[in-house]
């Protein structure tokens, strides 16, 4: 059940919609038998703000978004919206990635008493808008009778007509195919924004993650291992812990000195400073390109390539024994086994300790 609050009676089109609710989590721990499940969690998320979470399997992320709904208690540390905790606090609006339905019951009949009691005074055109929204076509249809999609889609506008001040989303859009994943990510993205919705949005899917973020939190074994703006996140690739969850890296051989490091011949600035001397340097595959034959770089061969679209992505085997992820022009066809020269961007690189 989701809790209704109650909205001015206006239609949502030139509506003033109040401002999103703050959700804080301060020490926040959880244990399933006796396994930690999150531990000393500490977030803000504020008014009207959209924060994503991401992380491995088992990082902990739908266990908070339950707590913060009220489906689960924290063992220790408090969980509070708008200023208050526990029975007392208001109940957060949820979509999972498989919503319960009942077994009878048109979607779109869902939908229209969802913004009814909310108090929309055009509520079956506001239910038309949010459906088409959403991109729900089969809206007439018997919810029980929706595919997997269509139910998550059906779920994000029946929460959109309850007007939430806040709501979770935990993997919600995880059904939908690519483009129609990315399309209804936009517009929900759109809705919430305009409306001022605190949103809390778990996801697998990074990219998404990093599309929808006003701030991007990595989650761990049941921590938080960074948060802050995407592309501040997306760059801390000396954490290994963060650089894994947030795409592929490489590390290749380096040697530090001054402000500089030198890679296969080249020299590289610093992202930030680092002790002299042998070093790892860590790269995305981006950063890597592929060099002519008589230009500074390594030598390589060919492990594995892969068609991504946009592009491809190839793993190569340096002669120095570096494994490393270049990502180039789809053009660009390499067979396994083909010998290669790759290069570094010339751009600042993260460096760590050899471990």
């Amino acid at each position: 059940m989701v809790a209704i609050v109650p909205a001015d009676p206006l239609s949502s089109a030139g509506a003033r919609h109040p401002a999103g609710w703050t959700i804080s989590l301060r020490g926040v721990s959880r244990e399933r038998a006796g396994t930690p499940i999150l531990r000393d969690i500490d977030l803000e998320v504020e008014p009207g703000r959209i924060m994503a979470l991401v992380g491995p399997s088992g990082c902990g992320a739908s266990t908070l978004l339950r707590l913060v709904t009220g489906a689960e208690r924290p063992d220790a540390g408090t969980v509070v919206i708008e200023g208050r905790e526990g029975p007392a606090a208001p109940r957060v609006a949820e979509v999972r990635d498989r919503a319960a339905v009942a077994r009878f019951g048109r979607a779109r009949g869902a939908v229209v008493a969802a913004s009814r009691q909310a108090g929309v005074a055009d509520f079956e055109e506001e239910t038309d808008r949010l459906c088409t929204l959403v991109g729900l076509g089969a809206a007439d249809r018997s919810v029980h009778r929706l595919s997997h999609g269509d139910r998550q889609r059906w779920a994000l506008a029946r929460v959109l007509a309850t007007r939430p001040r806040a709501v979770v989303l935990d993997d919600a859009l995880a059904a939908l195919h690519t483009t129609a994943r990315a399309r209804t990510r936009d517009a929900v993205v759109r809705e919430l924004r305009s409306r001022g919705v605190t949103t809390l949005w778990a996801t697998r899917d990074t990219a998404e993650a990093a599309a929808v973020a006003d701030e991007l939190v990595v989650m761990d074994a049941g921590r938080i291992v960074a948060a802050g703006c995407p592309d501040e996140v997306y760059a801390r690739v000396s954490d290994a812990a963060v650089a894994e969850v947030l795409g592929p890296v490489s590390t290749v051989p380096g040697i530090v000195e001054g402000l500089v490091v030198e890679v296969w011949g080249t020299q590289l600035p610093l992202a930030e400073p680092a002790h002299d001397g042998h070093c790892e340097v860590v790269v995305r595959p981006e950063q890597v390109v592929l060099a002519g034959p008589d230009a500074p770089g390594a030598d390589a061969v060919v492990e594995q390539s892969t068609f991504l679209g946009h592009a491809r992505r190839t793993t190569v085997l340096t002669a120095d024994g570096s494994r490393v992820v270049v990502e180039h022009p789809v053009e660009i066809r390499l067979d396994e086994r083909a010998t290669v020269r790759i290069a570094l961007a010339p751009v600042a690189v993260t460096v760590r300790p050899i471990s």
